[in-house]
């Protein structure tokens, strides 16, 4: 499987040409709401800035229906690189029996949630948003790439899967965008983040309430 690099946390919405050729020069995180990238007027809401927290970061996560722009990069078969920008984010959350019932009609054997813990069931959608190229796809696996990080710190060891309708394992080339579910166990009740993990020291968190 090709490997993913995440390079850096970009604005959403920015040019092509921006970003082919600014990359490296952002740290933090910027997200644009469902309807603001619909052209729609929102009232103002100035929330207080946090000054030590990035944006993505575990004590800032992205919310629900907000799009995190990730630079990151696309591997040939001879490993060269190409820079890639996508666009993540979470749709939808089910938990609890809401999750549970919802995983059954996916699939009639995934199993009930141990005592103790409930399902949590996180609706996606990714798009490589641009890319240096059009002839290698970039890859992203639910499973291989998040994990569900509980409120303590703990992270799940996610041995326990479940079986997801569509499954959110893709192989996108430049402009696609895909959507599909990403499954996991957490204690009941309990305040948990979901993380996306480039596999090379950098994460992004995202909201699950």
């Amino acid at each position: 499987m090709k490997h993913r690099k995440l390079v850096k946390l970009a604005v959403t919405g920015l040019a092509s040409a921006l970003f082919l050729t600014a990359c490296g020069e952002t740290e933090d995180v910027s997200t644009k709401s469902k309807t603001e990238e619909n052209g729609e007027e929102q009232s103002a809401k100035p929330e207080e800035k946090k000054e030590e927290s990035k944006v993505g970061s575990r004590s800032n996560p992205i919310k629900i229906n907000e799009m995190a722009a990730i630079e990151t990069v696309t591997y040939d078969d001879s490993s060269k690189e190409y820079k890639t920008m996508i666009e993540l984010s979470v749709e939808e959350v089910l938990r609890g029996q809401d999750a549970q019932q919802k995983l059954k009609e996916m699939n009639e054997f995934n199993e009930d949630a141990p005592e103790g813990y409930e399902w949590v069931l996180v609706k996606s959608k990714v798009k490589v948003a641009d890319s240096e190229t059009e002839d290698h796809p970039f890859t992203i696996d639910g499973i291989m790439n998040f994990k569900f990080v509980s409120e303590s710190g703990d992270v799940y060891s996610g041995d326990s899967a479940a079986t997801t309708e569509p499954d959110f394992s893709f192989e996108m080339y430049k402009g696609n965008e895909k959507e599909g579910y990403i499954a996991g166990l957490v204690k009941t009740g309990e305040d948990a983040k979901m993380e996306y993990d480039s596999w090379v020291g950098n994460t992004v968190f995202f909201d699950l309430k």
